[in-house]
């Protein structure tokens, strides 16, 4: 499935959508929040018996690109990451909070199964007792799909401002009594790389003058392989099961898929809008530097135009992507690109794909002046009724 911004002919080759809604959408802010418990890969592979396994030190490293990664306090939920990372973002945006119309909570992880961990967030922000609230979940892929639903609220008319709000602690569930290499390969060896982040992003109908317009979007799913990545503890086919609680992945197997379908997914979306992706900006989910680099190679990015935060933070979830997008828009990352791909692969198999082209100022004027003659229009069309 996809959706492409329609575009003049002259600017892109490829045919967009006969359909397109009425609101264009902009990223127009992101922010993040980690923990200051740094846990470095030696620690991990003390903690996990790696020496005892016959396994020398510093390889969790350099097989997986992660030195270091955060782990929450014991105080820190997914609703404190993600409303820390929230209240940083809207004071940054300078962002009233009755300008929210629309939150949603997007994570892996939640404070309680019932009721939604949203709405926790919304309290601690204090925002308008009317703004459409809720939780979306999809794995890794849980922001990059609030994102989709967000803008397709803002298309639609039906809100103008939409905070998305990640709260991700995640190292409750990785499982350290591993007992032999063949365990630790083919189930636990990819939640070694999980670390604790919250990230928020925020969607606007109206650009700003750093911005970003959502110009395409497409997503893919293969639920057959829902078993190569799991939690099976919390739902109702198993409730409270103390060995079922930890996250297990067929790491090989998971990467295997991605670059089956992601490369794929990528290299369509640029066909579609007509870009050359060797001079994109390349924000992908960060699971290994393995997978990053192959998936770069085959559609053609070089590495120098890819977003890297796995070796700082590590797998931070469905944080990972909006805390990149974050750090990009602060460190100049983003400024350097006219166009950037987000980019995530999920447990389920679910993948998805976000097109942002930069809004420029000569763009913002435009919009303006095209909304002050829409009001111009309108209010003549009120005086001729009226007389």
């Amino acid at each position: 499935m996809r959706w492409t911004r329609k575009k003049k002919a002259e600017e892109h080759a490829a045919k967009p959508d006969p359909h397109e809604d009425g609101q264009r959408c902009f990223i127009i802010g992101a922010n993040y929040y980690v923990p200051e418990n740094e846990v470095r890969s030696e620690e991990i592979e003390r903690r996990a018996g790696f020496r005892v396994l016959g396994l020398r030190q510093g390889i969790l490293e350099e097989g997986t690109g992660v030195k270091s990664r955060r782990y929450c306090s014991a105080d820190e939920h997914p609703s404190t990451l993600a409303t820390v990372a929230a209240q940083k973002l809207l004071e940054g945006s300078g962002m009233a909070r009755e300008g929210v119309d629309a939150l949603l909570f997007a994570a892996n992880t939640m404070d309680e199964t019932e009721p939604i961990t949203a709405m926790r967030v919304h309290e601690a922000l204090g925002l308008r007792a009317d703004a459409f609230v809720a939780d979306i979940r999809d794995a890794c892929n849980s922001a990059l799909k609030a994102m989709i639903i967000g803008a397709g609220l803002i298309r639609s008319g039906m809100v103008s401002n939409v905070l998305v709000a990640v709260g991700e602690r995640l190292h409750d569930g990785i499982y350290l009594d591993i007992r032999s290499k063949s365990e630790l390969v083919n189930r636990y060896l990819a939640g070694l790389t999980l670390g604790d982040a919250g990230a928020a992003v925020m969607l606007s109908a109206r650009g700003s003058m750093r911005c970003f317009e959502i110009v395409h979007q497409t997503w893919e799913v293969d639920s057959s392989k829902r078993d190569l990545a799991r939690i099976e503890a919390g739902g109702t086919r198993c409730l409270t099961d103390p060995e079922k609680i930890y996250f297990v992945s067929n790491a090989k197997k998971l990467c295997q898929i991605a670059l089956d379908k992601l490369p794929k997914l990528i290299n369509k979306a640029g066909r579609q809008l007509g870009w050359d992706l060797s001079s994109i900006g390349f924000i992908p989910h960060q699971v290994s530097n393995g997978v990053i680099k192959a998936i770069a190679r085959m559609c053609g990015v070089p590495m120098d135009n890819v977003m890297i935060t796995l070796d700082r933070f590590g797998n931070t979830g469905a944080a990972t992507i909006p805390m990149a997008l974050a750090l990009a828009l602060e460190n100049g990352f983003a400024s350097t690109f006219r166009r950037i791909i987000l980019v995530g692969g999920a447990a389920g198999f679910s993948g998805a794909v976000l097109a942002l082209e930069r809004f420029s100022q000569m763009q913002n004027l435009s919009q303006q002046l095209e909304q002050f003659s829409a009001r111009f229009q309108q209010s003549n069309v009120s005086a001729d009724l009226i007389s």
